[in-house]
């Protein structure tokens, strides 16, 4: 009927306006003119409770102070005028802690959502995922005070009812183990007065069109993970052996899941010492399986089931990654011990970060927290014949001999070489753009370097394992790592002794000797440039009897023998001349001036190194042309002509700064601080001197005391 027409009884109907105010929960009656008794029978229950669905807040929790702030800050920022709820993702890895800071928070906050709190585990690395989505639906249908028999069949109309038993309404809805963007958009209400926080292993970068903001949870900082084990034992217990207790949550990976498995060991054998199992867990075979033992939900299992919800492709690609010995990866290597195609690498690594069961560490840059390494390699074990996993671990080890060969290529391109993998690199496209490249790239990996290393000693990969030392000469050379240099040559010295390859243990040999040679060990270096050379005796190998000659010569400059290291460098040179090798003569001609100038003879210094400038200049080697201009402003400084050397050293500096060789450029500035003073400049020179201790410091160069000493015979600039 219209609205101002007549009714049977003559009553003008004012016109129909149907319009409610405020918020009402569940069905709205509206009458114009009530006449008698009014029955109205809405479904559901009378006096509903309000829904309580979360858990407890954890017992114990601690830190999370910044993402805790987060949290309140996305909150704060919501106005309430959306008309989508406030969606928060936490991201993390099994065992990090993404469910207690979300039960933790959302309890300190449930006061403003006055609907309710609504809860689900989604069953995401569940087998058979028993909380289907039209299961919590119902659920959820239910707790809001739908009666059982309105709860409709299909999934489509159950999200239709959630949605709009939900409008109006200020409710948190927790969901758990969420699994793709696609489930959690069936729970979102369809109130923007409501907060949905989600926890994942995936990221469900879908959710971003939902207006989602993320979180990413890392593990516990290791003051916190030790006060959590405080926590748990007792602060005495734990104060008591604070190292131990370092140590312990160090080999828990600091995962709250992992140091609460110990805590639990621990309280269980009051009588245990906090020691006692962290030498248990020192041997990182069977440190899951000891951190299993005495929870309900092994930490074994909680990786396990993230494992069981990979594809077959990405749960081998986590295996074999199990087998790479160092901290980090990325594309290439992946590709090598999957033996794939690099582009399939990134997309199965892509799976596997979005799984959280690897961590991104920049572009295609990855790395596993310590304890899932552990479960990936315990799973390569389990499921791998021990010739597939040999197969892998030898495609890792050449994948680096490979790429590390490529770049001391690049840093020193002339210098030659005992490995036959520098012929097969030599024979395609250049792997770096620059020097300084191809040394950045050496640098950064020299961590993983040195892993692959060990492993290759393991299993017996002599020599793979001296070739990988001969790769490292130009990054040691140039940016020192002296410890390294060091260890590693050792290392290489007895795998090319295993071998049974004496040319190799001379290689190594000298290269080691080089090291105490830049430390200033000069008669430890003496020692074994000879002792190289005995080890050529009778055999036919002249490059590696030159080596050891320049070495001796070098030591014999140090020691203040000028006209012995002139003869070890004459015969050197006449070993390279008779070899046709260019770059070799070059660099004897440079030593020669060096010997020369340190017997006063300088007129001959300069007439040699000019030869060899003029020698690189036509070779093309920069990180060779900077120590020939060096010594060049060192000798013309030497010979009164101090302005001439401004040029030479100022070059020798800016050419090492740019290929990225420290050192070299540090030793430039020194001298030319030399020149500086000579032309009456101190203030540039207590500058140059400056930068230079800084770089000798840093690479803890044994120069560093000798600028040191220079700086205070200058005074303060000005």
């Amino acid at each position: 009927m219209k609205g101002g027409e007549r009714g049977e009884h003559g009553f003008v109907r004012p016109p129909g306006h149907n319009e409610v105010s405020g918020v009402a929960q569940g069905p709205v009656v509206q009458a114009g003119a009530v006449h008698g008794d009014v029955r109205i029978t809405v479904a559901g229950q009378v006096g509903h409770p309000v829904p309580a669905q979360l858990a407890p807040a954890p017992a114990v929790f601690v830190d999370r102070l910044a993402e805790l702030r987060e949290l309140g800050g996305v909150l704060e920022q919501a106005d309430g005028a959306s008309e989508t709820p406030v969606l928060i993702v936490i991201t993390g890895l099994g065992g990090v802690g993404k469910s207690s800071l979300a039960l933790h928070w959302l309890h300190h906050v449930r006061a403003r959502f006055p609907d309710g709190q609504l809860y689900a585990d989604l069953g995401g690395f569940a087998a058979e995922r028993e909380h289907r989505a039209g299961q919590v639906l119902e659920r959820f249908l239910r707790a809001l005070g739908i009666a059982p028999e309105r709860v409709p069949a299909s999934l489509e109309e159950q999200v239709a009812l959630f949605r709009s038993a939900t409008a109006g309404r200020r409710l948190i809805v927790m969901l758990d183990n969420a699994v793709s963007a696609a489930q959690v958009r069936l729970f979102l209400p369809s109130s923007g007065g409501s907060l949905v926080l989600v926890t994942t292993r995936y990221r469900l970068s879908g959710l971003v069109v939902d207006g989602a903001r993320f979180i990413e949870l890392r593990p516990l900082r290791r003051e916190a993970a030790v006060e959590l084990l405080a926590r748990l034992l007792g602060s005495e217990r734990v104060r008591r052996e604070a190292e131990a207790a370092g140590s312990l949550v160090d080999r828990c990976g600091r995962l709250p899941i992992a140091v609460c498995a110990s805590a639990a060991r621990l309280a269980l054998r009051p009588h245990w010492s906090i020691r006692r199992l962290d030498r248990q867990l020192a041997d990182a075979h069977h440190r899951l399986s000891v951190l299993g033992d005495d929870i309900d939900t092994p930490i074994r299992a909680v990786f396990d089931v993230s494992y069981a919800a990979l594809s077959d492709e990405e749960a081998r690609m986590y295996r074999m990654l199990g087998l790479h010995p160092g901290p980090t990866f990325g594309t290439g290597v992946a590709a090598a011990v999957a033996d794939v195609d690099e582009e399939r690498a990134a997309e199965l690594l892509d799976a596997l970060a979005g799984a959280s069961l690897v961590q991104e560490e920049g572009e295609e840059r990855y790395r596993f927290h310590d304890l899932l390494r552990l479960h990936a390699e315990a799973k390569a074990a389990e499921t791998e014949p021990d010739q597939v996993r040999r197969a892998a671990e030898r495609r890792i080890v050449h994948w680096f001999l490979k790429k590390a060969a490529a770049a001391d290529l690049v840093v020193i391109p002339g210098r030659w070489h005992l490995g036959p993998i520098y012929e097969t690199v030599r024979g395609e496209p250049r792997a770096f753009a620059d020097p300084a490249a191809a040394l950045d790239w050496l640098e950064a990996e020299l961590p993983n370097l040195r892993a692959v290393l060990r492993l290759a000693e393991q299993r017996g990969m002599h020599e793979l394992v001296w070739q990988l030392c001969e790769t490292l000469w130009g990054l040691f050379y140039s940016r020192k790592h002296y410890a390294e240099w060091l260890d590693i040559h050792e290392t290489g010295i007895a795998a090319a002794r295993r071998a049974g390859d004496v040319r190799a243990e001379a290689r190594m040999v000298t290269a080691l000797a080089h090291a105490h040679y830049e430390l200033h060990h000069f008669t430890e270096a003496a020692d074994l440039y000879r002792r190289a050379a005995g080890l050529l005796t009778g055999v036919d190998h002249p490059l590696g009897e030159a080596a050891a000659l320049e070495g001796l010569g070098s030591t014999c400059l140090a020691l203040g023998r000028p006209d012995e290291a002139i003869d070890h460098f004459e015969r050197s040179r006449a070993i390279h001349e008779r070899l046709g090798r260019p770059r070799g003569v070059a660099r004897m001609l440079r030593r020669l001036a060096e010997a020369h100038l340190q017997a006063g003879r300088v007129d001959e210094a300069i007439d040699l190194i000019s030869r060899s400038r003029d020698a690189f200049a036509r070779l093309g080697e920069p990180l060779e042309q900077t120590r020939i201009l060096t010594w060049l402003g060192r000798a013309l400084v030497a010979a009164g002509r101090a302005a001439e050397a401004l040029e030479p050293l100022r070059r020798a500096r800016d050419t090492a700064v740019e290929i990225g060789a420290r050192h070299a450029g540090a030793e430039a500035a020194m001298h030319l601080a030399d020149a500086l003073v000579a032309t009456g400049d101190p203030g540039a020179a207590h500058a140059e001197l400056t930068r230079a201790q800084e770089i000798f410091v840093d690479l803890r160069s044994p120069l560093a005391d000798q600028v040191r000493r220079r700086l205070e015979e200058l005074g303060p600039p000005g």
